[in-house]
């Protein structure tokens, strides 16, 4: 019997705030060939970008590999877990980069070089994340809610909570 998962809905969350973010980044990528000026809207922008992708790949992923992931495993499902891990292994660089690029150019602005990084890891950064988000979204989720019974489930959301929000 499929149940509503606590632990799927706040992943959930995070996924749709990671989405819009995203969204955010590709706005602005496409709105500027050339370096934009960081004034006060941008620099704030910037600083958003990188706190929610430092959320999403230090807490979310360690959370899903710390947490879920084992519990998975210990049920057979090793397909789905490998995967994933590979995914975060690909995109955790990637966001770390566009995140300590944009906290750089809050303090110093971009040149031609920093946009160049910036556009370039954050057009990739895009694209695979939101791949990755997809899957989860359709697998994951409904993984979750087929495998764990309530109990682990309120495990699970309860030291989400307590560990990532």
């Amino acid at each position: 019997m499929l149940f509503q998962s606590q632990i799927g809905s706040l992943l959930h969350q995070d996924h749709m705030t990671t989405i819009e973010t995203l969204q955010g980044l590709e706005e602005l990528l496409g709105a500027h060939r050339k370096p934009p000026v960081v004034d006060p809207g941008l620099a704030e922008k910037l600083g958003a970008l990188a706190a929610t992708l430092r959320a999403e790949v230090e807490s979310h992923f360690a959370f899903e590999e710390g947490h879920l992931f084992p519990l998975f495993m210990s049920k057979g499902e090793t397909g789905i877990v490998m995967m994933l891990t590979h995914e975060h292994r690909s995109i955790l660089p990637m966001a770390v980069r566009v995140a300590d690029l944009a906290h750089a150019a809050v303090a110093q602005g971009f040149d031609e070089q920093s946009w160049r990084d910036f556009r370039d890891t954050g057009a990739e950064l895009v694209e695979r994340e939101i791949f990755h988000i997809q899957k989860e979204e359709m697998g994951l989720l409904a993984a979750i809610s087929a495998l764990l019974n309530e109990s682990e489930d309120a495990a699970l959301a309860a030291t989400y909570t307590e560990t990532v929000k």
